[in-house]
């Protein structure tokens, strides 16, 4: 079974966004561990925050976002929660060439359990149905006809010894948020407060920044191939950002060799429950 590997490559730089977003569950140390009731409190976005997140309303209506502030307000308004839905789109000429364009890619994610968060993600891309499942650190991948349709089953040592899939194993990975904001944190050219919004239903505050790739650390570049990192110009993040500092829509556009590509992620669903589970056996076919 063949995967292209530059669509795993360009889907992995389309979730730098998420990565840029700090849109992963998964908390540090000193985080709150859950949202107490999060599935009742919190149904769509824009509606009833959970009571931890009262503090980060409040200040997100009374203080100014400044750069200084950005990483930790948008890292701690996160921390909270520990599952997401995430719905990812392209557009742009790299992503016509990839056959991404028009194409939009869900993902659960949920890391209740941090030392073994879930995950579920699918796309259509070059006429390639794939979808990723990841349950107690086995990972179960469907690519279509290739799989006929079910599930192959993998261990993380296996899919890393297959480079045909080894890259799905870096996509798969729920970050840390506070780690990823600290990582780009350098790389940040220039940064404005730019209007508001309103994100399915939701009112939102518009904060654009540029960043230099070069100066990016962390998860969010060592998930992507070297040469393409080297290949991307300056990148512009447009953070759409609720009342309570939790992003509801990032935009990230940049270019890589000359070809734009623009990656915008929305997000919903904070706290709840996402019922992330394997598929039955009857669905698992061997490799």
């Amino acid at each position: 079974m063949r995967i292209s590997q530059r669509i795993v490559s360009l889907a992995a730089a389309g979730l730098l966004a998420v990565g840029l977003a700090g849109c992963g569950a998964a908390a540090d140390d000193t985080a709150p561990a859950a949202v107490p009731d999060a599935a009742s409190e919190t149904t769509e976005p824009g509606t009833a925050e959970s009571k931890p997140a009262e503090p980060k309303t409040t200040e997100a209506k009374t203080a100014e976002m400044t750069q200084a502030t950005f990483v930790e307000r948008v890292g701690g308004a996160q921390e909270s929660a520990t599952t997401m839905h995430i719905e990812s789109s392209y557009s742009g000429a790299l992503a016509e060439a990839a056959g991404l364009a028009g194409a939009t890619i869900p993902m659960d994610v949920d890391a209740s359990d941090p030392e073994s968060p879930r995950m579920s993600t699918s796309m259509d891309v070059q006429d390639k149905g794939l979808s990723m499942i990841v349950v107690d650190d086995t990972y179960y991948i469907s690519v279509g006809e290739a799989t006929d349709g079910k599930y192959v089953k993998a261990t993380e040592k296996e899919l890393m010894s297959d480079p045909a899939m080894s890259s799905l194993q870096s996509m798969s990975e729920v970050p840390n948020p506070r780690a990823q904001l600290e990582g780009f944190k350098d790389g940040i050219v220039s940064f404005e407060a730019s209007g508001t919004d309103t994100v399915n239903g939701t009112e939102v505050d518009l904060y654009t920044l540029v960043l230099d790739p070069a100066k990016v650390t962390g998860p969010q570049v060592e998930q992507l191939d070297p040469e393409m990192v080297d290949a991307m110009g300056e990148m512009t993040a447009v953070y759409a950002l609720d009342k309570s500092d939790r992003p509801a829509r990032v935009a990230v556009t940049m270019t890589v060799d000359g070809q734009e590509l623009i990656s915008t992620a929305e997000f919903s669903r904070w706290g709840e429950d996402l019922a992330i589970e394997a598929p039955p056996a009857d669905q698992i076919v061997q490799r």
